[in-house]
């Protein structure tokens, strides 16, 4: 989870009265953030989905509702600014989306500050994937024109001063010295053209979404604010927008909207306002286990900044503020009520079934068989289920299929593994430069494809082993694949067999009732070198289902 840091001194001001820090803390905790306090900061981790609460801003906003001091909808008046964006055809294949805003009557302190670049640099990181989604840009007003380009440059198009540096760059040199651009690079890294935001006087506001230009430099004088989000989501670039916007507007500063002019269409930056959605009461009620009317739903609701437009017997009209992103369902919103109303005060109750849980036969067999694998001293490992077909395949010298990622969010997890060998195999390349021998096991789930199956995929329960060292060959590991059989009061024959991954004439496969359950053997040397070791390796896996 992300964390924050922020004063406590600021904190209270924000909320119009001093609580003693302890009491903050517990209250913070009923309210899903852990907090724990050192002097003047307070440093709190702040569940993934409520980028909302990544400020002092923020936190002050929700906590005001849960400690009654102002409850309902937080209202952001905003009155348009003379600042417009037009948006250059150009940056539509590089990076399409703009959203933007302006603050005035500005009081810089640091503390005010920090919380800007604090929520900057977290919003970056959660809601804009690492600058990917969106990134945000933050000026001083009074150094820019009110007419601003979002266009695009080469990457020798054009020369500034980068923030932070001591001389101009290049957009193409920026990527390359600048310490953001060598962070951040590899977003703008092969594109012909690269994003620039610059106003009517031609001054250079920012490379996007790498860095500022020293010329718009936010300053402890500063007392109006230009602020743009950038990015490929204009979901993403929007929300983050309006968290930044509504989290200033806490402060009292005066909230500007900004006309940003596509090519095709024109759009009023940001949207404050907030929207519908119904709670049915009587959901609230089950769900949570109360019993509540529905004015008293309706007064918990406020108290998590929810409005009340209009109570309908059992059903509310609520609005949901616009920093709120994580709203999706009614669902989401019986959480919150829930919080209102008080986790420590809901009485536990013993669920209604007939039935008593045990553990499942299948943990049961793994259990048994973990314990004789560490009574024959090797050390259990935990591994990713996700793979990719080089591990999995490749490096085996084998040839084959294997259920595949819909949305994959890295080459390295692509696929569900088939074989735990090869994830032992990675453990055993990591620990390479420990002494020998290495005896190691690993007890999960292989998934295969099975087209009776209803997915098209199933599950199977496997152990493996692997030992890595001199004089642990073919014998040493068909003993302890057999210890584990025999514990498990299975039946079994050995043949042998042949298998890409493993040393002809040093591999034999386990058979019960002539049904293959295992395999165990020597590996190859093309297998080991593939995971870079460089002593002989033997392994097993057998099913255990």
């Amino acid at each position: 989870m992300p964390s924050i840091s922020i004063s406590y001194r600021d904190l209270c001001g924000l909320l119009g009265k001093t609580i003693e820090i302890d009491r903050l803390c517990e209250r913070l905790g009923m309210l899903g953030m852990e907090a724990e306090a050192n002097g003047d900061e307070i440093k709190i981790e702040i569940a993934h989905n409520r980028p909302d609460l990544l400020s002092c801003e923020g936190v002050a906003r929700v906590l005001k509702g849960f400690l009654r001091i102002e409850t309902g909808l937080p209202r952001y008046r905003t009155k348009p600014s003379n600042i417009t964006v037009e948006v250059d055809p150009s940056v539509e294949s590089i990076r399409p989306f703009i959203a933007a805003g302006a603050v005035s009557n500005v009081k810089m302190t640091d503390d005010i500050v920090a919380s800007i670049m604090q929520v900057q640099e977290k919003l970056h990181a959660s809601l804009g994937r690492k600058r990917e989604k969106a990134s945000i840009g933050i000026y001083d007003l009074k150094t820019i024109a009110p007419h601003v380009i979002y266009t695009t440059t080469t990457p020798e198009g054009i020369r500034f001063l980068p923030l932070d540096f001591g001389r101009e760059l290049t957009p193409m040199e920026i990527l390359h010295e600048h310490p953001k651009g060598i962070e951040y690079g590899s977003l703008l890294q092969g594109l012909p053209r690269y994003p620039l935001l610059i106003d009517g006087r031609g001054t250079v506001l920012s490379l996007p979404p790498i860095i500022n230009s020293e010329d718009t430099r936010v300053t402890e004088k500063t007392d109006s604010l230009f602020i743009d989000v950038t990015g490929h989501d204009e979901r993403a670039v929007n929300q983050a927008l309006t968290i930044i916007m509504a989290g200033l507007g806490e402060r009292g500063f005066t909230l500007e909207t900004v006309v940003v002019k596509y090519p095709k269409r024109r759009v009023t930056t940001p949207n404050l306002k907030p929207s519908k959605l119904n709670l049915n009461v009587s959901n609230a009620k089950k769900t949570i286990g109360i019993d509540l009317n529905s004015k008293q739903i309706a007064k918990l609701a406020m108290a998590m900044r929810y409005g009340v437009e209009k109570i309908n017997g059992a059903k509310l009209r609520l609005l949901i503020p616009p920093y709120r992103c994580d709203i999706m369902h009614e669902i989401d919103i019986i959480e919150d009520i829930a919080i209102g109303y008080g986790y420590d005060k809901l009485e536990p109750t013993l669920p209604k079934v007939l039935t008593i849980g045990e553990r499942a036969p299948i943990e049961k067999i793994s259990e048994k068989a973990r314990r004789v694998l560490t009574g024959l001293n090797f050390m259990e490992v935990m591994t990713y289920t996700l793979t990719n077909p080089k591990v999995n395949f490749d490096l085996m010298r084998l040839k084959g299929e294997a259920v595949e990622i819909a949305n994959p969010i890295s080459e390295e997890y692509t696929i569900l593994r088939d074989s735990l060998i090869p994830s032992l195999l990675l453990v055993l390349k990591k620990n390479r430069r420990n002494p020998l021998p290495q005896k190691i096991f690993e007890i999960g789930d292989v998934v295969l494809l099975d087209e009776k199956s209803e997915t098209g995929a199933r599950n199977v329960r496997r152990a493996a082993s692997a030992v890595a060292g001199e004089g642990f060959g073919f014998t040493y590991i068909k003993a302890a694949a057999e210890a584990v059989l025999r514990e498990l009061g299975k039946r079994w024959e050995v043949k042998a067999s042949s298998h890409p991954s493993f040393i002809d004439g040093r591999v034999a496969e386990f058979l019960t009732e002539g049904k293959k359950i295992g395999v165990v053997g020597e590996l190859h040397p093309e297998v080991i070198i593939g995971f870079e070791l460089e002593h002989p390796v033997s392994v097993f896996e057998i099913d255990l289902e």
